[in-house]
């Protein structure tokens, strides 16, 4: 596997080549959630999900760009960003560098935009990651989730007990009003707030008849669809100088007074010392 050089504003932190992701749990979770992708419901989806980032990130500008996806495909051919990389999750991803999501080998404020798809629906600490996924973005820069929305017909149908097992059922779909919550403590403003496919979870085998769904998903946003894109920017608030409130001591008070009084004896004497006697 060939290592890409990181730019030193993208510079790894402690980057190791022999890094094994050990949890066993999350790849194999990780592995049932790509193969879902590869299924004719999941590539569907993907391709409805990447008409919308083609639109949002074509207005973003910067020079470094990271995607933390739980599938392999590139989701930022739309990007201007001259310098793209791909997070590794496993050992076998072909990523320039491999990490676990809350534990990025990255610098601080490095990153000009952060594109999240779908991680937070499956990892076991979504605002650790998340904490750690803000960590990374530069001050202005922008922050990208894709994730499940549990008020959709999707939504719905992950309550059904028959597939809740299975990808990506088994996700958490976390409420787009929360992930908001957390990304204002983290010091982020929503900039917009895109939804999409808003039918039901099943793959249209006709393509000669028209998908009215997915026209919705283009050309509307309505806060019902079973996948939201939230894009979020950094606010670096500006620091207000304090300025000391110099307050005189009355022993400085006493002593100009004194002085003054002083000053006067002595002008009353030399005017004494020059008068003429008699």
């Amino acid at each position: 596997m060939t290592v890409t050089k990181i730019p030193p504003i993208m510079s790894l932190r402690s980057f190791t080549p022999d890094l094994i992701l050990e949890d066993e749990v999350f790849n194999n979770c990780l592995q049932q959630i790509r193969d879902w992708y590869a299924s004719p419901l999941g590539t569907e989806l993907l391709e409805t999900e990447s008409a919308i980032l083609e639109q949002l990130l074509a207005g973003l500008f910067g020079y470094h760009l990271l995607q933390v996806s739980v599938q392999e495909r590139e989701l930022f051919s739309a990007s201007p960003i001259q310098h793209k990389v791909t997070l590794g999750l496993k050992p076998q991803d072909q990523s320039p560098f491999l990490a676990r999501p809350t534990e990025l080998p990255l610098e601080n404020d490095g990153t000009d935009v952060v594109l999240v798809h779908h991680l937070l629906d499956f990892v076991d600490s979504p605002q650790e990651a998340l904490r750690e996924l803000s960590r990374i973005v530069l001050p202005s820069g922008y922050l990208i989730i894709v994730g499940f929305n549990p008020f959709s017909l999707w939504g719905l149908w992950k309550t059904m007990a028959a597939w809740r097992k299975l990808p990506p059922w088994n996700g958490q779909f976390i409420r787009p009003g929360r992930l908001m919550d957390w990304l204002n403590l983290l010091n982020f403003k929503i900039d917009r707030a895109r939804f999409c496919t808003y039918g039901l979870p099943r793959a249209h085998s006709d393509k000669s008849k028209p998908d009215f769904s997915k026209g919705l998903s283009r050309n509307a946003s309505f806060p019902v669809g079973a996948v939201y894109v939230i894009v979020a920017s950094k606010q670096v608030g500006t620091l207000t100088s304090i300025r000391p409130v110099w307050k005189s001591h009355r022993a400085f008070e006493q002593l100009s007074v004194v002085r003054r009084s002083v000053n006067r004896d002595l002008l009353s004497r030399k005017d004494l010392k020059g008068t003429p006697q008699d």
